[in-house]
Parts: C-alpha cells; sequence; structure tokens
C-alpha cells in the first residue's frame, strides 16, 4: 500500500510546478500598447517677451489649448497632456510672468488679463492654430473667456474647471481683494500679501483633498509653485487689482455667451 502512495505523491510533485507555472503565467494584454506620447517643450518671442510651451500631438489633430490657472503655470497640465496628445495636438502656455516665461517688469508690460489673452491669441498665430478647444482653469478663464467672445468662430469647444463667470462666483473669499479694488491704498494691498505666502499656495493644493499623501510634492505642486510667488508678489497685486475687470466684464459674458453658440 506504501508503494502506490509514494508513487502517486511522486507523480504529483512533478506535475506541481508545471501548474504552478501555467497559473501564474502573465495575462495576453487585452488593449494593444501605446507608445507614450512626445512632449516638447518650446518658446516665442510674443512682443518681445520669450512665451513658454509645451506642445504634443499630431500637427494635423484638433488643437486644444489648455489655459492655467493661479498660482501654477502648464506643468500643471503634465499628466494630462499624454492623456490627448494620441488624439489631438495639444499647447499650453505660462503666461508672461508663470513658470518657465519671461517676467517683464510691470511699467513695461500691462498685466492685465487682456493683455495676457492678447499674448495667447498671438501665440496661437505663431504656432498656426486657427481653430482650437478652449479648456480653462481659474485664471484660464478670464484669458480664455476673451478669445472666445473676440474670436468665437475659431472656439470648437469650451471645456471649463473652476472658471468663475459671474459676480454670484465671488464669494467672502473676495472680500479683502472687492476692497482694493474699491480703495487701491497701500494698507488694501499689503492685506492681500497673505495671498502670496507659501500657506496659502500649499492651502489651494490641500483644502477639500481627504489624503494629501496623494499629492506629489516631488514633481512640482505648492513647492514649486511657491517658489515663483516672491519673484511675481508686484505681478499678482496687479493682477488681483485688474481682475475687477473680469467682475465688470462678466456682465457683458451673460449677454455675449449665447451669441457665441449662434455664431459658431
Amino acid at each position: 500500500m506504501k508503494r502506490p502512495l509514494t508513487n502517486a505523491l511522486a507523480l504529483l510533485t512533478l506535475a506541481t510546478p508545471a501548474t504552478g507555472f501555467a497559473q501564474c503565467a502573465p495575462n495576453k494584454p487585452i488593449l494593444a500598447a501605446h507608445a507614450v506620447p512626445v512632449i516638447h517643450y518650446r518658446s516665442a518671442m510674443i512682443d518681445g517677451v520669450k512665451v513658454f510651451y509645451r506642445e504634443a500631438g499630431p500637427k494635423d489633430a484638433p488643437v486644444v489649448l489648455l489655459l492655467h490657472g493661479f498660482p501654477t503655470s502648464s506643468h500643471q497640465y503634465r499628466n494630462l497632456i499624454p492623456l490627448l496628445a494620441d488624439r489631438y495636438r495639444v499647447i499650453a502656455p505660462d503666461y508672461p510672468g508663470y513658470g518657465q516665461s519671461d517676467a517683464p517688469d510691470h511699467k513695461s508690460f500691462s498685466y492685465t488679463f487682456a493683455r495676457m489673452a492678447d499674448v495667447v491669441e498671438k501665440l496661437t498665430r505663431v504656432v498656426g492654430a486657427d481653430k482650437y478647444s478652449l479648456y480653462v482653469m481659474d485664471y484660464g478663464a478670464p484669458i480664455g473667456y476673451r478669445l472666445a467672445l473676440k474670436h468665437p468662430n475659431k472656439v470648437q469647444s469650451l471645456i471649463v474647471q473652476n472658471g468663475n463667470a459671474y459676480d454670484e462666483g465671488l464669494k467672502e473669499f473676495w472680500d479683502p481683494i472687492k476692497a482694493y479694488w474699491a480703495e487701491n491704498t497701500p494698507e488694501r494691498r499689503k492685506a492681500l500679501e497673505k495671498l502670496l505666502t507659501l500657506e496659502t499656495t500649499k492651502f489651494q493644493y490641500t483644502d477639500g483633498m481627504g489624503d494629501v499623501a496623494r499629492i506629489s510634492r516631488i514633481t512640482g505642486s505648492w513647492t514649486r509653485h511657491s517658489s515663483i510667488v516672491p519673484a511675481t508678489a508686484t505681478f499678482n497685486s496687479i493682477c488681483s487689482a485688474i481682475t475687477a475687470a473680469t467682475s465688470r466684464y462678466t456682465h457683458s459674458s451673460r449677454r455675449s455667451s449665447a451669441n457665441i453658440s449662434r455664431r459658431r
């Protein structure tokens, strides 16, 4: 009785590795692997200002223009760009004063949303983007909205992420800024300095985040963007002031948004 049992165990032992290998064999991929799109890091001279931008995707594909917010740059779209670049030509600029673009003195360069929109518009001409979809976020909204109102025939679609277009969107957080709009004094200006601190920049990343460990600090995030804040403090104070122009401008946006759809 012992020999048949021993023989059976030996056969089972010999069969086990093959069975284990079959179980551990890698599955065939369901989807074919895609090549990672190449991202180009370029710059263009716009009215004497070096404007940095990221570009990826086929030259003949539909264009998606990614307009960043504050206090970020095109860096905020570093993970989105590869996901779009297999089907779209993606262009993501840094505005003057942000990221890797020049930051000219405010005495020679007007830091208004209208001026930023003008720079972005001229960049689209340089890169040959005659039509485009706008992806706007935060400060990108008043810039993108101006492009849409000025050239509705060029805008193929509008994707809005946290881009306010109404006075109702300017809640209590904006009260100190509104006070500065109403009274442009050193005291009102100083009250806004806290908006440019590391803690406030960090707050913009962590507020509402359930697990802050998911925020990458190695690839940039608040550490990267806070590093540019001191150098652009004057610029951002000016931008806070001219945001008032956005507030006034949004009244006309309500009337014009319907016109954009009708004229397309």
